[in-house]
């Protein structure tokens, strides 16, 4: 999105910044469609399964009851993976069309009119824009090491029973006491 700002800033007339900016609503709004109908799709192949079948109509009444429920569509349409989580979710759900793609539509142009308003800021300072590029990739490049760092850690902590907590064994050593004392109580 920043990427269409810039194109359309940096575009030799305001008419070619408009159809830009015109294509890059009208592609993502009919990919939600598609998404949406992705949801409408798989929602019988999921009944199948008496759970998820309760689950199911359990959030599509609180969905219904709820207006603002679908507000979540627009920080979800930053979060990865969070657009196509949420448009399936409510094709599943079936929420009726003219209220998901009202919401959409409006999620849609905050989120447009958010991130291609940053790229056409950013195109009027080139020097500003290569220096968010380089702070952007420093910025990257820790939250991926972090990121690593973290997952690397956990892996290992969770592979090796003698480095979990003590207190993980003195909960199931408390567990047996209880139930042992459960058994042994007297009910008089």
């Amino acid at each position: 999105m920043v990427t269409m700002g810039v194109l359309a800033a940096r575009s030799p007339s305001d008419g070619t910044a408009i159809t830009i900016l015109g294509a890059v609503l009208l592609s993502h709004f009919v990919t939600d469609q598609i998404v949406y109908l992705a949801g409408l799709w798989l929602r019988p192949r999921l009944e199948r399964f008496p759970r998820v079948e309760a689950r199911l109509a359990s959030v599509t009444n609180r969905l219904a009851d709820s207006p603002g429920a679908l507000v979540g569509l627009v920080p979800a349409r930053v979060l990865p993976l969070g657009r196509g989580a949420w448009l399936a979710a409510c094709g599943v759900v079936r929420i009726p069309w003219v209220r998901f793609a009202t919401v959409d539509l409006a999620a849609l142009v905050v989120h447009l009119g958010v991130w291609s308003g940053l790229g056409w800021w950013l195109a009027g300072d080139l020097g500003r824009l290569a220096a968010s590029v380089d702070a952007g990739r420093v910025a990257g490049l820790w939250l991926a090491a972090g990121l690593i760092t973290v997952v690397t850690a956990t892996i290992l902590w969770r592979s090796r029973e003698a480095w979990q907590p003590r207190t993980v064994r003195t909960v199931r050593r408390a567990g047996r006491s209880l139930r042992w004392l459960g058994r042994n109580s007297n009910p008089s």
